[in-house]
């Protein structure tokens, strides 16, 4: 019996984690640096941003994007919904895994830096939290 009610629990613990997944939107990667999803800077400081961003990437390698958001499309953390994001897009030179994304979600007041494992000496995960 006490099997049984160990695998019910797991089996509701699964069906809500599968649920919590199928109910959030995974954005497409930008195909630019700084992507104003929300609209709350001005189209010259973006593509100003979106210049500074890839010169940036040209000089030392290391990709970094920046994308606001009105609001997260998921139920999870902001830390797991974003880091489902940044592998999906894997931002960073490949092999290198040298990028990081800034993710802002303005109605919902949350910030967070995703990094990829070629950053974690310069940016470690402890920093960008």
């Amino acid at each position: 019996m006490t099997r049984l009610r160990s695998m019910i629990v797991f089996l509701a613990i699964f069906a809500g984690m599968i649920g919590l997944l199928a109910a959030e939107t995974m954005p497409s990667k930008p195909d630019r640096y700084f992507n104003d999803y929300a609209g709350v800077i001005d189209q010259a400081t973006v593509s100003e941003l979106n210049e500074q961003l890839a010169q940036f990437e040209r000089e030392t390698s290391t990709q970094l994007l920046v994308a606001i958001y009105r609001s997260m499309q998921s139920e999870s953390s902001v830390a797991d919904y974003t880091q489902r994001i940044a592998q999906t897009w894997g931002v960073g030179q490949q092999g290198r895994n040298n990028g990081a994304v800034l993710f802002v979600f303005v109605a919902d007041r949350h910030m967070f830096i995703q990094t990829g494992y070629g950053l974690e000496g310069a940016l470690p995960d402890a920093t960008a939290w």
